[in-house]
């Protein structure tokens, strides 16, 4: 099961991925979710302080088993350089703005 705690903030980076034809990065890491949520997981979805991004827990049986970061990289960070705003760094060598999973 999924859980949206975001206030909206999931529609609003969907409707970005959308606009911007990005649904192929979003979908792709956002299915590691929806696999976790089909072996008898919890994911929770909170809101990030970084832009289109978002925080997120996984349980099992009520413990937690991961949680980290779903991080829109872009020009703004560098594409994941390690710097602010995201702060994460990202190891694929292509500067594609998109969404990786950091934990």
């Amino acid at each position: 099961m999924i859980n949206d705690h975001t206030n909206g903030k999931l529609a609003e980076i969907k409707a970005y991925a959308t606009e911007h034809h990005l649904e192929d990065s979003f979908n792709k890491t956002f299915a590691r979710f929806e696999t976790f949520a089909k072996s008898s997981c919890e994911v929770n979805l909170y809101s990030d302080f970084a832009h289109l991004s978002l925080y997120f827990e996984i349980l099992r049986d009520g413990q937690l088993i991961l949680n980290g970061g779903f991080i829109f990289h872009g020009p703004h960070d560098g594409y994941g350089n390690g710097g602010a705003p995201t702060f994460s760094v990202c190891i694929e060598p292509d500067k594609q703005p998109g969404w990786s999973i950091h934990t």
